[in-house]
């Protein structure tokens, strides 16, 4: 493909890929690289006929009602069958009208996430409003107003169309929000077969259909679900990234269906056109199981007959959508499965909703409310009708309405005037339910969520919890538990990828009962790789210290430490290989054999292309043979897979970059050699001045070309015309190389490979067997090749299973076959050793050599443990030719089997993993994670128990627990690890034993103990009769150690902290293993390490390193709790002191549920006036600053143990609610005494000490003064007294809006002219906050809290704050603008012991 038609083709590809390809002019990421125009089916007309339409419709909806589970509860005698689906290839040569196609009944591929329509939003959306209780209340408060009017009939109606416009708003920005999403995933590009022109067009996600043929490149994004029916590689294997699916960024295998075989045959290939898939497929309905597939071929009707093998189909051989074409040039497959019938759009459940403790209090203080507000209401009733009776005569008595039955104004139908006590009562409970509804905070939900938006959005924003490595910042993904972050008690984290860095390196290994390795591990960790780079370039350059510098700044660009490497076992590999070969009797080959193809890691030596033109037809369709790949390829600066690919050595280009053939000057070392004996520099400059004499003629692009790989130049040939880029004309000179070079026993290695691996272990043992000179060269689905550097050879061997690792076993093998000599068949295994030792053969066991092989593994085992390194056992097995046989027949029965088919193919794996001999144990360093052991440090000062639960071993597990600070060296361990219930049970009780004896000496001995828990022991542990006993064990336990834990044992632990320790628990993890624990904790936090993203997509929470947690709970977590507390509290106290104002005032009014206050302010009484002043408080307000609460830990303890937010605080501000309310009434009814004063007039007073009043009572409240705190107090207090005198100024008498007869007109002109009104005002203030400010000064100088303490700076600072009290009173009486400012001005310092107001903390 030519440089210009691939600049061009990048303008018209899509971007929803993640990775970047390699191109000679641009870079660009996730695009498929095409310049034919897009096509555009047509639609259906709009006059043609509907019956096909209407008949579509009607089968659609016949389906879905007899799948219904009301269909299937009526008519249960008819048994409803598995779905079944019949996939016919659009591939016909005449094909009809996209729309008539015959897959059109089922889903096409436009998708839409969104809840809502233009025509559907406003039904729908009030529609789930209504789900709530709280509006349904006030709806119903709307409506019963209406009814009986006893305010403003639209006046009430303001405070719910409010809270209802607001979300309402809300929830439509984050529907448009999935809609752009949903435009720019719909209106992505593929390629599908156009049949009436035969060849590949570009075209829209949303028109592709079931039964569509795709073609996909490298590096493109799947569609939809399709079966893979093709593949650039010659065994039609493709490789997949699953991370858009599953989380895990490892590559996934994928195979062509059997039937497609003749397609991939190497020796004989055959030209593939879509149009030649005679078969149809029947496969299961659309399912959520990623992980299933069922499904066969059919022949149609005139097509060939399939043989039965043939006919099966399986999930290896389905693409899903959402995942990435990795490592394969083009793959092209049938769409199955289209838009939602996807099983990743069937798996997109949408978020998960979890409830916090704080809300769920907070719902408790609402109900009783609720049942205050029916006291209230019940009482006035009740003394309403009291009050009628007292009176003799009501017809005489003024402003009552009851006319007397002989009186000629009354009227026999006219009942409402009729004089009944029992039906005023009646009357007047509703009117109290409309009149004192306020009780009910209708802003508080929504002042929540505005809350903990922004408080998202500070955490987010927060530089400390930044990692520029990755550029990832925290991610929130659960809005409404916030809170939580600040009463976390048990913290349950993972240990690999979370703890440690999850790079491994291999640092030793144990080979025959020898140890070998031990190079210092903190010399390679500190060492600088550039720093010796650098002096070896510097300090006379020879070439030995050349190549060694290359490959010091390869590890250094790559950030991987290069394997430990031992001489003695280095000469000891060289010596087998040379005298004996690739004997696999040998133990140290076989060890190395086996660390370098056990394993999956897939093996890259060329950058993927996209074959395809711009007219849709493939440049090249011939495969490339294996040495084709064993070529030396151009240099690629990205990795083309996942995040752990490395580069094997330095990079290069060759004019391979321009599809050129390429003929090769090889120099192999001499026989004996190694890797870094190079030639002399005489040979060099020959060769280097015989490829610059030719350089002008050869580079095609008239670039220089530089050999930099150390000993193999590469110059292009002068025949290498590009016959290649002529479609139909092959290259007669690929042939002639590919003959030449398979009868050659050597083979050159490629320059460069790149290595792509499922988990950092098996990357971190193939670059150790690399190191060590036995290097993966090439892996294909049916053999492996390996490099051998010491003989310059290369050894193919026939991979005949893979045996895949599984939690279960945790072991992973494969069965090989030797290509030369007797061609024995292997069994190579690794696994952890808890699982390897005890399938040892017996013979091997009692064998004189066995025994000591096994005695010194087991002492290194113990000894790596105890230095912090990840162990592995080898080990192998050789079969004969009719073990193999017998093995495989039933292997083969067991993946045949339809009904148990997994737990066969389990039973058959284990039975090859039998009867092994031991070869050796590998030790693999994984470095904590920096600042790990302060995090935990801190977390543990907080009182917060820390668990860390892993797979490692015990020595492992405790080695790390120290390193990390969750153990200490004065601390005491109890360990657990006997076998069945009695012996736990005794166990437990020692322990328990020698806690309470430890408590009898010191009440913090808890402290001093860490449990050390052996996860097979669990069971025993969880036992009815022991589960009490281990329950308060683990609670004296301050830290605790579980090894050994399966994901499943993870997730027990975390419901038996919340279920029986009643803990808020936090769980964190990196990997797949973590997602049921992370999915079972009251909060869990997915790192993004290098095991994928599964971990983060079912998280609450989700950042880079494991220190930003320190940050997340001790600083954010403590502040989001403490203002959510605060203003939750404040809101209660706001709305309960209107409402005893408001009945007050009906006990000198008969009960009668007037309103003294005008309806206006009452309804925007919580809207406007009191609502932005809580909402910054509960998003600025500070108790500490930040750097205080990392310093001192403990101030995390008000949150986690709820001493914000107790049950009784709520009534403690009931309390202060009715204390205000009796002053703020009695000081204007006392005011007012005696005086002809309106009721506007003495209600308007009433008001404005409410909102005076509730403005100081917050001011008390705040700790941490900003100049957007204060201007929204004082603005507020402003904003009122402008809309009274506006509203007042011009309401006439014949204002009728507000319902209410005479208006208040110029009421508040009168009021402010009058200076009884500010002399109220100024002494029902004081009163009203002096209680709780004495109160609070009080305590705060006699019982100070730890926060108080603290940033005074120490606990014997109590005496300083009496006079610091004191001062402050003054200063605040005197100079009130002065205390102001100094209140006001930040400080720098960590310690706020100047902060004069934190005196008044609540």
């Amino acid at each position: 493909m030519s440089k210009k038609s691939v600049g061009s083709d990048v303008e018209a590809s899509t971007s929803n890929s993640s990775s970047a390809l390699y191109d000679t002019t641009t870079t660009s990421k996730g695009h498929h690289r095409r310049t034919s125009s897009l096509w555009v089916p047509p639609t259906r007309p709009i006059f043609s006929s509907p019956t096909q339409v209407i008949k579509e419709k009607a089968e659609n909806g016949g389906r879905i009602l007899k799948s219904h589970p009301v269909t299937r509860w009526l008519f249960p005698s008819q048994p409803i069958l598995p779905q079944q689906r019949i996939v016919v290839p659009n591939n016909q040569k005449e094909p009809p009208p996209r729309y008539e196609q015959p897959n059109r009944r089922y889903c096409g591929n436009r998708i839409s996430t969104t809840k809502y329509s233009v025509l559907t939003f406003i039904p729908k959306n009030l529609f789930e409003q209504l789900h709530r209780a709280a509006n349904l209340y006030f709806i119903f408060i709307v409506i019963l107003n209406m009814i009986i009017g006893a305010f403003g009939k639209y006046i009430s109606v303001m405070p719910i169309a409010f809270v209802l416009g607001i979300t309402a708003i809300k929830d439509a920005f984050e529907d448009y929000r999935r809609y752009k999403s949903d435009q720019k995933i719909n209106h992505s590009t593929c390629r599908v077969w156009d049949a009436s022109q035969q060849r590949y067009r570009k075209l829209e996600w949303q028109n592709i259909l079931v039964g569509d043929f795709v073609h996909l490149s490298h590096d493109e994004i799947i569609p939809a679900d399709i079966l893979l029916l093709r593949s650039s590689d010659v065994n039609g294997v493709c490789y997949v990234e699953t991370c858009n699916l599953d989380g895990e960024s490892n590559l996934k295998q994928r195979q062509a269906i059997r039937a497609m075989g003749k397609y991939h045959n190497s020796n004989v290939p055959l030209e593939y056109s879509p149009s030649e898939f005679n078969y149809r497929i029947a496969c299961e309905g659309p399912t959520t199981d990623v992980y299933k597939f069922e499904g066969r071929l059919e022949a149609m009707e005139g097509g060939p007959p399939l043989a039965r093998e043939f006919t099966i189909l399986a999930k290896e051989n389905v693409l899903l959508r959402g995942c990435v074409v990795k490592n394969t040039d083009f793959v092209e497959g049938i769409v199955l499965y289209a838009g939602k019938d996807t099983k990743a759009m069937l798996n997109n459940s949408g978020p998960r909703y979890k409830r916090s403790s704080l809300e769920k209090m907070t719902n408790i203080d609402i109900l009783w409310s609720v049942c205050t507000l029916l006291a209230l209401c019940v009482l006035g009733a009740v003394l309403s009708g009291v009050w009628l009776r007292n009176y003799s005569t009501p017809y005489t008595v003024p402003f009552l309405v009851f006319i007397h039955p002989n009186s000629s104004y009354h009227n026999n139908n006219d009942s409402q005037y009729k004089y009944s006590p029992s039906y005023e009562s009646w009357f007047s409970f509703w009117s109290y339910i409309i009149v004192l509804q306020v009780m009910i905070p209708i802003s508080l939900y929504v002042s929540i969520e505005f809350i903990k938006i922004f408080q998202v959005w500070f955490m987010s924003q927060d530089r400390n919890m930044y990692y520029d490595k990755v550029d990832k910042r925290l991610q929130c993904r659960a809005l409404n538990i916030t809170e939580e972050l600040g009463q976390i008690q048990y913290v349950m984290s993972d240990k690999t990828g979370t703890l440690t860095e999850n790079q491994m390196v291999f640092r030793r290994c144990s080979v025959n009962g020898s140890d070998f390795g031990g190079r210092p591990v903190l010399d390679a960790v500190d060492s600088s790789l550039e720093l010796v780079a650098s002096n070896l370039r510097s300090n006379q350059p020879t070439e030995k210290k050349l190549q060694l510098a290359a490959l010091a700044e390869a590890a250094a660009n790559t950030g991987r430490l290069r394997p430990s490497r031992d001489p003695a076992l280095e000469s000891k590999l060289a010596s087998s290989v040379l005298k004996q070969g690739a004997d696999i009797d040998d133990p140290v080959f076989a060890f190395f054999l086996t660390l370098a193809i056990c394993n999956t890691v897939v093996v890259n030596a060329k950058p993927h292309e996209d074959l395809m033109d711009p007219d849709g037809d493939i440049v090249n369709s011939r495969f490339a043979t294996e040495e084709d790949a064993l070529s030396p390829k151009r240099e690629s600066k990205e990795s083309l897979s996942s995040n752990s690919s490395t580069p094997v050595v330095a990079e290069e280009k060759t004019a391979a970059e321009d599809g050129f053939e390429e003929i090769e000057l090889i120099e192999f070392p001499e026989v004996g050699k190694t890797e870094d004996t190079q030639p002399s520099d005489k040979e060099i400059n020959v060769i280097e001045k015989k490829d610059e004499e030719k350089e002008g003629s050869n580079n095609y692009n008239g670039e220089r070309k530089e050999g930099k790989g150390f000993g193999i130049l590469h110059r292009p040939s002068i025949l290498s015309v590009p016959f290649a880029k002529l479609k139909g004309i092959k290259s007669p000179f690929r042939r002639s190389v590919d003959k030449r070079s398979s009868s050659s026993d050597v083979n050159a290695p490629p320059p460069h490979s790149f290595y792509d691996s499922e988990s950092p272990d098996e990357l971190a043992l193939v670059e150790a067997a690399r190191e060590y000179g036995v290097r993966l060269l090439k892996r294909r689905f049916d053999d492996v090749v390996v490099y051998l550097r010491h003989s310059t050879r290369s050894v193919k061997y026939k991979v005949l299973h893979t045996l895949p690792f599984d939690a279960d076993r945790k072991r992973m093998s494969v069965i090989i076959r030797e290509n030369t000599g007797s061609k024995r068949i292997i069994v190579l295994t690794k696994g952890a050793d808890a699982t390897v030792l005890p399938v040892l053969s017996n013979e091997f066991c009692t064998s004189t050599r066995g025994e000591e092989v096994i005695f010194k593994a087991q002492e290194h085992l113990t000894m790596y443990a105890k230095e912090g390194l990840r162990t592995l056992c080898l080990s192998m097995r050789v079969w004969t030719e009719e073990e193999y046989l017998e093995w495989k027949e039933k292997h083969e029965e067991a993946e045949l089997d339809v009904v148990d088919k997994e737990t066969l193919v389990a039973e058959s794996i284990l039975r090859a993993e039998q009867d092994l001999e031991l070869l050796g144990v590998t030790a693999i360093e994984d470095r904590l994670q920096d600042g790990v052991p302060e995090c935990i440090h801190s977390l543990r000062e907080a009182g917060i128990r820390v668990w860390v639960l892993t797979g490692d071993k015990i020595e492992t597990a405790v080695n790390i627990a120290y390193s990390s600070r969750l153990f200490s060296p004065s601390m005491d361990l109890l360990n657990i690890g006997a076998n069945g219930v009695r012996a736990v049970s005794d166990l437990l009780g020692e322990h328990l034993k020698r806690i309470a004896r430890a408590q009898e000496v010191s009440i913090d001995a808890t402290d001093s103990f860490g449990l050390v828990l052996n996860a097979a022991t669990m069971s025993y542990c969880l036992d009815p009769h022991n589960v009490d006993r281990f329950v308060k064990l683990l609670r004296g336990c301050r830290s605790v150690l579980c090894c050994r834990a399966t994901p499943l044992q993870k997730a027990q632990l975390v419901n038996l902290a919340k279920n029986h320790l009643k803990g808020k628990v936090l769980a964190i993890g990196d990997g797949a293993n973590d997602v049921s624990m992370i999915q079972g904790a009251d909060v869990g936090v997915g790192l993004s390490g290098q095991e994928g993203m599964q971990a983060v997509m079912s998280s609450d929470f989700a950042m880079a390193r494991f220190r930003f947690l320190s940050n997340l709970l001790l600083i954010h977590g403590h502040w989001n709790y403490y203002r959510l507390a605060q203003t939750i509290l404040y809101f209660f106290y706001k709305n309960a002191m209107l409402v005893f104002v408001i009945f007050w005032y009906q006990i000198f009014n008969g009960f009668s549920a007037q309103v003294p206050i005008d309806p206006v302010y009452l309804m925007v009484y919580n809207l406007i006036f009191t609502s932005v002043p809580p909402l910054l408080f509960g998003c600025l307000d500070q108790d500490a600053s930040a750097e205080l609460l990392l310093d001192c830990p403990k101030l995390y303890g008000q949150g986690r143990l709820g001493k914000r937010y107790r049950w009784y605080s709520f009534w403690i501000n009931m309390l202060d609610a009715i204390w205000q309310s009796l002053v703020v009434y009695f000081i204007c009814h006392f005011t007012y005494r005696g005086s002809n004063v309106d009721m506007w007039t003495f209600g308007h007073l009433l008001v404005t000490q409410l909102i005076i009043v509730n403005t100081f009572h917050l001011a008390l409240f705040v700790q941490y003064w900003t100049w957007p705190m204060f201007w929204s107090m004082f603005l507020s207090v402003l904003l009122f007294f402008i809309c009274a005198l506006l509203y007042n100024g011009f309401v006439t008498a014949n204002w009728t809006w507000t319902n209410v007869k005479d208006p208040p007109s110029m009421v508040s002109l009168k009021a402010f002219s009058s200076l009884e009104f500010w002399m109220a005002l100024c002494v029902s203030v004081i009163l009203c906050l002096v209680p709780r400010y004495v109160i609070t000064a009080i305590v705060n100088t006699v019982s100070p809290s730890t926060t108080l303490r603290t940033r005074l700076g120490a606990e014997d600072g109590i005496k300083k704050s009496e006079s610091r009290f004191a001062s402050c009173a003054v200063g605040c009486l005197s100079a009130p603008f002065k205390c102001i400012r100094l209140c006001c001005k930040k400080k720098p310092t960590a310690h706020v012991s100047t902060h004069t107001h934190a005196l008044f903390e609540i």
